[in-house]
């Protein structure tokens, strides 16, 4: 696995990515929407998570990381940090 990303997605594409993730309409999801509010951001979706951003992005999101997760904005914070998530254009 390389360090740098393999691609970035804008701030509308990562909460789409969200959303597909938790089975949740897109408008539904934003950076202050808290994991206990998305009933499926359970261990289940978790790995969803973690196996789309691999897939996607070339980057690892581990278990612990993701457990320390608590809102929508916690996953942008991971994104940008791994330069993956890019400013609109």
């Amino acid at each position: 696995m390389s360090n740098s990303p393999s691609s970035t997605v804008t701030l509308n594409g990562a909460l789409a990515l969200l959303a597909e993730c938790f089975n949740l309409p897109v408008g539904e999801v934003h950076a202050d929407l808290e994991r206990d509010a998305i009933a499926d951001w359970d261990s289940m979706g978790a790995l969803m998570l973690m196996a789309e951003l691999d897939e996607r992005f070339g980057i690892e999101l581990t278990a612990d990381a993701s457990r320390e997760m608590n809102r929508i904005a916690d996953v942008l914070i991971f994104l940008r940090g791994h330069g993956v998530l890019r400013d609109e254009a």
